[in-house]
This record gives structure tokens, sequence and C-alpha cells, in this order.
């Protein structure tokens, strides 16, 4: 099932995808349910936003090595389909990584491998962005300015991790191509759900807490006047524009 969240003439929705129409629900459906208002919209009608707004945190995960290194980023990080990556001053050279981004629906605490994917929401893309001439010296600062976390354009509840493409354009470049599940580097069922449980054994996930997790060492470095689409076969496409502060 794909679920997007919306804005519709002033008000913020969300609604089930049937094709080239929003079902619209009641409420947000990871605490309300799939209670439908009896509203149809038309997708073409509506700005797509950021699917998610964490709760509490974005997880980035920095290593895949047997304990996961881990790095917080805060939810201002996140904007949706369409904003823009703001580069700050800061930094002199900024990087996107496309990944796959894991909602957690349940909360979680020291929970299994075995248990782990009870806890999982759904699923949708992240273009995970880095400051990487701070990363060295202070990576949380490098990887939390606002608008460093796009998500979207929808999630989709029954995603299927194995041999699903990934790709990655800056403009009509690409930079990034992988299967999920190809390699050690990119996340399956079976990694999907030990980040998980590893990461519940440090700190409680929160309903709408994020986990990022994909390919290592594809990364690339954008600047203003950039587009950058990042696809995922199964979710969608997420196209966001670079601008620089002035």
């Amino acid at each position: 099932m794909k679920i997007a969240r919306f804005s519709h003439e002033g008000a913020i929705a969300f609604g089930i995808v049937d094709d080239d129409e929003l079902v619209v629900l009641t409420n947000d459906p990871m605490f309300a349910g799939f209670d439908t208002t009896g509203d149809r919209v038309a997708l073409a009608d509506v700005k797509l936003l950021a699917p998610v707004i964490p709760r509490s945190k974005i997880v980035a995960v920095m290593s895949s090595s047997a304990e996961p290194v881990f790095v917080l980023k805060p939810n201002t990080t996140v904007v949706g389909p369409g904003d823009a990556i703001v580069l700050p001053s800061a930094s002199d050279r900024v990087e996107v990584d496309g990944q796959l981004a894991i909602i957690i629906g349940k909360v979680a605490k020291n929970v299994s491998a075995t248990d782990a994917p009870s806890r999982v929401f759904g699923y949708t893309i992240a273009t995970v962005v880095t400051a990487a001439d701070l990363a060295d010296g202070d990576p949380t600062r490098a990887g939390a300015y606002d608008t460093f976390c796009p998500l979207g354009p929808i999630i989709e509840t029954d995603f299927d991790e194995a041999a699903t493409p990934l790709s990655g354009l800056i403009n009509d470049e690409e930079f990034q191509a992988v299967e999920l599940g190809s390699d050690n580097a990119t996340p399956t069922e079976e990694t999907v759900a030990a980040l998980v449980a590893f990461a519940s054994s440090v700190f409680t996930l929160l309903p709408g807490d994020v986990i990022l997790a994909g390919p290592m060492d594809t990364a690339a470095a954008i600047v203003a006047g950039d587009t950058i689409t990042m696809s995922i076969a199964g979710i969608g496409t997420l196209v966001n524009p670079v601008v620089r502060l002035a």
C-alpha cells in the first residue's frame, strides 16, 4: 500500500494512492489506522509533502560493520518532494547519497531481529545530505543542517528490498546505481531487521522515527543550481533542487 502526505486547498492530509487519485484518510494512518473520509482528490491537484516528520529522531547509518555506527539527524533536516536543499555558508563541499528510509510504526525497545519487522510501518526514499568537509571533525553537525534529509515521495508499506534498483542523478548525470540487497553494503530484509533490532538496543525507537540505510561510498558533490533525483523501484522518485544561502 502506498501512503501519501499532502496539502490540498490549505489543509494537510494523508491518503492512499490509487492510480492517479488519493483516497483521503481521516488521520495519520500510523496512529489512527486506515479509515477513509469518502473523499478522493486527484494527485495532480495536490502538493506531496514529506511523508513523515519524525517525532523523535532520524538515525543515519554511517558504517555497515558488525556493530553499526550511527549519527542522529534532527527532524528539522526533513523536507519533501520539490523542496530545496539549502547549502550552508559554512561548507565548501556538500555531498548527497540516496538511501532507503525505514519508518518505524510502533515503539521498539530491545526487540529481536525476528520481531523487528513488526515495528516497521513502511519505507520511503531519502536523499542524505552531508557537509563532507565538516564530517571528520564533527559528523553530527555535518549532517544536521536544515533541509539535509529530503524524504518522499510516498510511504510503501509492502516494500521488498530484494534486488530493487536504487538510482541517483545530479541533473542528467547518474552518480549512483545499485540493487538493494545485492551486496553487504545495501539493505536486505535481514539487514533491515538487524538494524532496527540493534538501534532499539541503544535507544527507544518511537513511531515516526526514521532509520537511513543504503550503499556506502556512493556520495557525490552538489552545487547550487543542481537538481537531485533519487529513485527506488516500487517507491517512486524524489526530486529536489539545490540552492545556496546568500
